[in-house]
């Protein structure tokens, strides 16, 4: 911790010549003084382990929030988070009640409505890889193919990337549930009152198998193509460069890959810059 610190703390000086976060005046005294007046930056997320959640004392934790605040507290602004509704994640960044979108947000696919999400926001790099992904409850039969929805249920997260997936190959007739959250999804299937899910696949792999979601598993046999996170922000904002730039400063350090390593994302973990 005291080594990451020291780091974030270099980094910082570097960015007071950059990107001019510090300014300079003289006091009563005639003596220079640095005054960082930070402003303030809010952060849009849901509830998502292990990018966003709360641990046991219910900090708000996670490998989305903590680069969040690496990353904008590096470059001299405070982090403030709001949980969103996911499916009014566009109308809270162009209200501006959040500054950007930073939470397992793909980049590479369009929404239901089938425009691309590149057109909505602009996106920084690429940091982590992705997928779609369907579970079931663990003494159910693996499904493969499509069709094989036909009259079962499948909850996903109402404007995600799984809801795009679902109005894209789900043609023959199930019972599609959008919900709030892919919590909400999860804990569908979890309960038994729906049979599958449609979550993103490191969300499912930190719960499936394990304590209170024991019973319920990933489906094998149909192939879901990669995704890609990145941070969204409006259209022409220029945070989005800045943070390309902490993004490869940190990654160049190791801190980074570092910080996936203690939320086992390691092998997820990517940079496209």
């Amino acid at each position: 911790m005291k080594k990451l610190l020291t780091l974030t703390l270099t980094v910082l000086m570097a960015l007071t010549a950059i990107f001019g976060l510090t300014a300079c005046n003289k006091d009563d005294a005639g003596q220079k003084v640095a005054n960082i007046r930070p402003n303030t930056i809010t952060v849009g997320y849901t509830d998502y382990a292990p990018m966003n959640f709360k641990d046991d004392k219910g900090t708000l934790v996670g490998f989305d929030t903590e680069l969040a605040l690496m990353v904008f507290n590096a470059l001299g602004y405070e982090v403030k988070f709001k949980l969103i509704d996911w499916s009014n994640k566009y109308l809270e960044l162009d209200g501006g009640t959040i500054d950007c979108i930073w939470n397992g947000f793909t980049y590479n696919v369009a929404d239901s409505d089938g425009v691309q999400r590149s057109d909505k926001v602009d996106f920084t790099v690429a940091y982590m890889q992705n997928a779609q992904c369907i579970v079931r409850k663990a003494s159910a039969s693996n499904i493969t193919s499509w069709a094989d929805f036909e009259g079962k249920s499948v909850a996903y997260e109402t404007g995600s990337a799984a809801d795009s997936l679902v109005e894209s190959n789900i043609t023959v007739n199930a019972n599609k549930k959008g919900k709030s959250s892919q919590m909400d999804a999860i804990r569908e299937v979890n309960s038994g009152v729906t049979d599958f899910a449609i979550v993103d696949i490191l969300l499912a792999q930190s719960l499936v198998g394990q304590n209170d979601y024991k019973n319920i598993a990933l489906n094998e046999g149909i192939e879901i193509a990669a995704e890609y996170y990145a941070v969204g922000f409006k259209k022409g904002s220029e945070l989005t460069q800045k943070v390309n730039f902490m993004f490869t400063v940190f990654h160049e350090l190791g801190m980074t890959q570092k910080l996936a390593e203690e939320y086992n994302l390691a092998t997820s973990y990517c940079f496209n810059g």
